[in-house]
């Protein structure tokens, strides 16, 4: 992923461009990382965008299945 690529992201998730500049600056100085830029983007107060948490989304995970259920 390139800066453009992550600067991009952030913009169209309605991110600040004086938080975007402020990330990718630290990023620069401490290297990019899905996990690095979500964590700057939800000290700024923002929802993460680089990294997805799959077991959030698993509606099954509750349900029991039984073998004849396939």
């Amino acid at each position: 992923m390139t800066i453009s690529d992550i600067e991009f992201e952030m913009r169209i998730n309605e991110v600040a461009e004086k938080d975007i500049v402020e990330i990718i600056e630290i990023c620069k100085t401490a290297g990019f990382s899905a996990e690095r830029l979500d964590e700057q983007l939800q000290r700024r107060g923002y929802d993460k965008i680089f990294t997805v948490n799959y077991d959030e989304y698993d509606d099954d995970k509750d349900i029991e299945w039984e073998e004849d259920d396939f």
